[in-house]
């Protein structure tokens, strides 16, 4: 039988404390999800909303302590849900004691993190060169992300084993696994050869064998669940994807399906309207790999009802009626969330991804009310806003609600055996929007239509005819 678990993602601020979390799984469990996923709840200074770690085995204060971890992992238990951490393995916060000692030349320390005479010619996935000098160390150290994130060095085996320690640690307080960000940026060789490459930054970065080989050192004997981000998700071939789920991972959260539809080479500044047959196509061929996992939102992208200008209940249809292993909910998403009325002033905006956009625009000539019109539109701090719960309450009492709706769509994908095991057949995909499919198992064929321009009913039909879910 195929492994299929779902997964529900929380930004924990937008909920409160890990209290305010346990609180809400009675609610959340109604999703039947098998994780919770939580973005980074590690001390941080908070430069780039947790995922740069000042300290992997200490709780952030405004998440509470590991009393509250502990409470949280049973209460889940209650539920047969486990805890997955966000594990940052890419980079630190340079506020991280082993960064402290680097840059001092601490003998242990010295080779903890990518060091370089002389800088190459790479941008950072945040803007602007991915060198920088330390006047401490006198050298350039490597930062993929913002200059606070210094890259660690998992060529050295101290550094593997660092992270072994901490993998341990979470488990022996009760963590059923772990979302690894940024899993295929670990090793490189062209820091080794010293060339500089012909592209600069990601081409160049991600995805060697030496990361491959590190990530199975790290998880590949651990009996927990592993769920890899891998950056580029939309020019991951198929072989470098079974290459890096081989062993280490249960699952890939690949997000880069979604900038298939409206951005190009993943560069979020703008959204170009939405290449439905494009998408679609990505999406169909996608599915099918057992270790795939499907998601609309995340921590990362504005909400999927306003980036996308689509139904809520069309588009929960198209993750759970698709053939995916690994769904993963996020936060809000089961009440149709859309973008939140953000301010109109940059400083007001809490994510380094946002001021990095602002600045982009700004360079190239556009107005202050231009760059902000579209830093509105594309920030992922649309999806980091606090979740209603008086909306959740109110559409729990409404049978015809999205959430209502999600709740049947996450039943159905636990327990119905077409959408369990059923092959895909694709029928129509339609430029305008429609896309047409079915689910056939054991002699029962579903027949799926979606219409993401809303002029016909959205509908799952089984083979006599009969409706089993519609976004009406």
């Amino acid at each position: 039988m195929k492994k299929r678990k779902l997964i529900y993602q929380i930004y924990p601020t937008a909920i409160g404390s890990l209290r305010d979390i346990a609180d809400k799984i009675p609610l959340i469990a109604k999703l039947q999800p098998d994780y919770i996923w939580l973005s980074p709840i590690f001390l941080s200074p908070w430069v780039d909303g947790g995922y740069d770690v000042s300290d992997y085995c200490k709780i952030d204060p405004r998440f509470g302590n590991m009393r509250d971890f502990k409470k949280l992992v049973s209460v889940a238990k209650e539920y047969n849900i486990g805890i997955l951490l966000d594990l940052v393995l890419n980079h630190t916060s340079n506020e991280h004691v082993w960064f402290k000692k680097s840059e001092r030349h601490d003998s242990w320390y010295k080779d903890y993190y990518v060091w370089l005479d002389k800088p190459l010619n790479w941008n950072s996935f945040f803007g602007g060169p991915a060198f920088d000098y330390n006047e401490n160390r006198g050298k350039y150290y490597l930062h993929l992300y913002d200059s606070t994130q210094p890259d660690l060095n998992f060529c050295n085996p101290r550094v593997v084993r660092e992270f072994k320690d901490i993998i341990k640690f979470w488990v022996d307080n009760g963590v059923a696994g772990f979302r690894v960000d940024s899993a295929n940026v670990l090793a490189e060789d062209a820091l080794k050869s010293g060339v500089l490459p012909r592209l600069s930054g990601f081409f160049n970065y991600y995805q060697t064998k030496e990361t491959v080989a590190i990530l199975e050192k790290l998880f590949s004997s651990e009996k927990i669940f592993t769920i890899a981000e891998p950056i580029g998700g939309n020019f991951l071939s198929h072989a470098r994807f079974h290459e890096l789920t081989r062993k280490a991972f249960d699952a890939s959260f690949n997000i880069g399906t979604l900038d298939v539809a409206d951005t190009f080479f993943s560069i979020k500044d703008y959204f170009h309207p939405v290449n439905y047959t494009k998408w679609f196509r990505k999406l169909a061929k996608w599915s099918i790999e057992p270790k795939f996992s499907l998601a609309l939102e995340s921590h990362d992208t504005p909400r999927s009802p306003s980036r996308f200008h689509a139904n809520p209940k069309t588009l929960a249809m198209l993750e759970f009626l698709l053939p995916c292993c690994f769904p993963c909910i996020y936060q809000g998403q089961e009440l149709g969330t859309k973008n939140a009325k953000l301010s109109n002033n940059i400083d007001d905006y809490p994510g380094v991804q946002s001021r990095m956009i602002y600045r982009r625009l700004r360079k190239e000539g556009k107005t202050k009310a231009q760059a902000m019109r579209q830093v509105k539109i594309s920030s992922r701090d649309n999806a980091r806003q606090p979740i209603d719960w008086g909306e959740y309450i109110m559409q729990e009492a409404n049978e015809q609600s999205t959430l209502s709706l999600y709740r049947k769509l996450t039943n159905l994908w636990k327990t119905d055996p077409v959408l369990i095991n059923g092959d895909l057949k694709v029928r129509k995909i339609s430029k305008k929007g429609i896309f047409d499919f079915d689910r056939r198992y054991n002699g029962e064929k579903y027949t799926i239509h979606l219409d993401f321009s809303g002029k016909t009913k959205s509908y799952c039909k089984n083979s006599q005819g009969e409706e089993i879910v519609s976004n009406r």
